[in-house]
């Protein structure tokens, strides 16, 4: 299985690209964040009879900030039904559950403007993969905790940055414990991938730095798989 995830910082600005990326990568599963749009926002080329007909499409988005998608190729999946969990703020988590799969793009605060909701966020997504017992969780996207110094660049690890604090450290490893599949430590920067014992449900999780620079280009990254086959990370 192939899967991308994206942080496309503005999907209208990244149309001709994001259709290129369908083109030549084919993937099986493409989960978006910051998207910044609404359904009513969208250029016709992404939502609408026409758009993207390889594919079931569901945007979470709201204008000008925020907004994650998901696109499952409907030749693999059947017709997903769409889900947010109680934690959700700024349209930044959608699920898509199709068989025994649940797939979720998640954006996660950045926590510059408000910490407290960011620690709040986190704490509720210590126990979120326990909703889904018996079920294959995937959960991609831009989840802004750098997990240790790995990820972070020698001139910017600061104890006290955002992105890099414990208490950010420890409950998004909360999450993680509470998977069955989950990233380890390793020498990269931006992905890790690693399993540990095999109950109940299965998660991996992409991680990308919030120091990471956006520049207008984007550019591939190595990315943690989340399920067996091959993942891709745009930034």
């Amino acid at each position: 299985m192939k899967l991308i995830t994206w942080n496309v910082n503005g999907v209208r600005a990244r149309e001709a690209e994001l259709l290129r990326l369908f083109d030549e990568e084919n993937p099986d599963v493409v989960m978006l964040q910051e998207t910044k749009a609404t359904i009513d926002q969208l250029p016709p080329s992404l939502h609408g009879l026409m758009a993207l007909p390889e594919y079931h499409s569901i945007w979470h988005g709201s204008a000008g900030y925020s907004g994650v998608s998901l696109h499952l190729r409907k030749s693999v999946f059947a017709r997903p039904t769409d889900a947010h969990p109680s934690f959700d703020f700024e349209t930044r988590v959608v699920e898509a559950h199709t068989g025994d799969f649940v797939f979720v793009s998640m954006y996660l605060p950045n926590g510059g403007k408000d910490f407290q909701a960011k620690l709040g966020f986190l704490g509720a997504l210590a126990t979120y993969p326990h909703t889904f017992a018996g079920k294959t969780l995937v959960v991609a996207g831009d989840l802004n905790v750098a997990r240790t110094d790995l990820d972070v660049h020698e001139s910017e690890r600061k104890a006290r940055a955002i992105g890099q604090r414990p208490k950010e450290r420890e409950l998004f490893e909360r999450f993680l414990a509470a998977s069955s599949r989950r990233t380890t430590p390793g020498s990269s920067r931006g992905g890790r991938t690693g399993t540990s014992s095999a109950r109940g449900t299965s998660v991996g999780a992409s991680t990308t730095c919030s120091r990471t620079s956006r520049s207008r280009r984007a550019r591939p990254r190595r990315a943690c798989g989340a399920i067996s086959g091959r993942a891709i990370t745009r930034r």
